[in-house]
């Protein structure tokens, strides 16, 4: 079992990732994949 704390952390961590693929105008499921691309692409 996690702890109260554990929680609330997942819970932000969460709600940021959400936003971002928000942002991104992505689904969530596909947000690593989308950054990873961006990434590639800006070492290009």
């Amino acid at each position: 079992m996690i702890s109260k704390e554990e929680w609330l952390s997942l819970k932000e961590k969460e709600k940021i990732l959400k936003k971002a693929a928000e942002v991104l105008r992505v689904e969530e499921k596909d947000l690593i994949k989308t950054i990873e691309r961006f990434q590639k692409d800006l070492k290009q």
